[in-house]
């Protein structure tokens, strides 16, 4: 039903406002996407960001990130 009325709608728009549906249309999406991966709680399911969408490959870390470097450590 809702793709009938959508159709129906955009059928007496001028080519250049069906361009600007459509781009409203992907950004919708866009944002509907960036909402699901944002952190949130809901019903004890947590949801995380991912690294990076289009890596890949895992992206690993040093085991001693945390670690202060040497140069450093005299001022700590």
């Amino acid at each position: 039903m809702a793709y009938d009325t959508l159709v129906r709608e955009a059928r007496d728009l001028p080519e250049d406002m069906i361009e600007q549906v459509i781009d409203f249309m992907r950004f919708l999406k866009y944002t509907s996407k960036k909402k699901q991966t944002k952190p949130s709680i809901s019903n004890d399911v947590v949801f995380h960001r991912s690294v990076n969408p289009l890596a890949d490959e895992f992206i690993s870390i040093a085991e001693d990130f945390d670690e202060t470097p040497e140069c450093f450590k005299e001022y700590i």
